[in-house]
């Protein structure tokens, strides 16, 4: 629980300045708020997404609740232990061995060393450090710290885990490995506080989230009122910073070496590959995919955006309710649209591969080419809604 938390940070102008506070001759310095009045509720078995752009505090709240930094006002309550991973190498000795940190680490979190000595086997298999576990920490590369620090605060029970956007360092197996490891906390009843920018990790993660804005809270309760509320002014954000020829896509591959993408195709009401869709009539999008391995589970997921990101359609095999593709190495995917109520204009259509939790993104890929959809009439609308006229005679 978190009451009216404050947080500021002093401003240094000379180093005389920074000398002299150490002395506790603070008086004159000037403060930059970066957190000013938050409220915040977490219960167990719930996960809360905190959400925000840079700088706006998220990074600070996470440090406050894990107690690394002390506030300067306001109360907070928190479950022991708090297991926290945020910022790479925080906790660890680079000289240290892979092992070695291990142990430290728990110790910081304030397991016994017997203890960790006993679960040091399964925290090391988790990390997957290989030949690397009993090298310095200064020879790792910034995913290894982070499997190694993730490793270790799954495995020390905590009562709340913090997990902030480190982990996005890791490769596509660690993060699905993580977020596995996150879903069985949530069900064991164990509070999860996770910040991202994937906001679809959150969304569909999280039961609740906090929107910071600038140290404030400006938003905070069900996870797609709050998000949705933030992706709208993301949105405002970019149609006032956006260049005068406008977005571009581009693909993002994020886990191709477990399945992929291997076409997309839009296909007309009649089934033929369309260069442009006429409007009001329905179509078929094609998914060809292919997996690394016929036992891993996937969904499949596809939006249609407006050229300045606004989201037109979404769907989901996994929110629709559809059985997952699973035990083959090669699939095709149709998504039928009966009746696509676009008026007219060109939009960008991406693909989203996923894992059995709708989570993980195994694959994205951002058509080519835009859709265009075209009428015979120009028009000022974005839809074309079934509508009808009724004009009466007034007595």
């Amino acid at each position: 629980m978190v009451r009216g938390l404050v947080k500021r940070y002093p401003l240094f102008a000379r180093r005389r300045d920074r000398a002299l506070a150490l002395f506790g001759w603070t008086g004159r310095l000037a403060y930059k708020t970066a957190l000013d009045g938050i409220e915040l509720e977490a219960f167990p078995g719930e996960a809360v997404g905190i959400v925000g752009e840079n700088g706006s505090g998220k990074s600070t709240l996470l440090r406050v609740v894990a107690g690394i930094s002390p506030a300067d006002a306001g109360e907070i309550r928190v479950k022991a232990p708090v297991a926290a991973i945020l910022e790479l190498g925080l906790g660890f000795h680079p000289d240290f061995t892979g092992r070695e940190n291990a142990v430290l680490y728990g110790a910081l979190l304030g397991v016994p060393e017997w203890i960790m000595a006993e679960r040091l086997d399964e925290v090391l298999a988790f990390a997957d450090l290989g030949e690397y576990v009993d090298q310095p920490l200064r020879t790792y590369s910034s995913g290894m710290a982070a499997r190694l620090a993730f490793a270790v605060a799954i495995h020390v029970d905590p009562a709340v885990l913090v997990v902030d956007e480190v982990l996005a360092v890791g490769d596509g197996a660690f993060q699905k490995k993580c977020i596995d490891a996150m879903i069985r906390f949530k069900q064991e009843g164990r509070t999860v506080l996770f910040c991202s920018h994937a906001l679809y990790a959150v969304t569909t993660f999280c039961q609740r989230a906090l929107w910071l804005h600038e140290g404030r809270v400006r938003r905070q309760g069900s996870v797609h009122e709050v998000v949705g509320a933030y992706e709208t002014y993301l949105l405002q954000r970019e149609k006032r910073q956006l260049a005068a020829d406008g977005r571009v896509g581009a693909g993002a591959r994020a886990d191709g070496g477990s399945g992929h993408f291997r076409q997309v195709r839009v296909l007309d009401a009649r089934g033929h590959e369309a260069a442009f869709l006429v409007a009001g009539e329905g179509c078929k999008i094609e998914l060809a995919v292919e997996s690394a391995k016929p036992e891993t589970v996937f969904h499949a997921a596809v939006t249609i955006e407006s050229q300045d990101g606004r989201c037109i359609f979404a769907a989901s095999t996994a929110r629709d309710g559809v059985a997952p593709l699973c035990d083959r190495t090669s699939y095709v995917v149709h998504l039928q649209i009966p009746s696509l109520p676009i008026a007219a204009g060109s939009f960008l259509l991406s693909a989203y591969l996923l894992d059995e939790n709708a989570l993980h993104i195994y694959d994205q890929v951002v058509a080519p080419a835009p859709l265009e959809v075209k009428s015979d009439l120009w028009t000022p609308s974005l839809l074309q809604l079934p509508h009808r006229w009724d004009v009466g005679v007034r007595s």
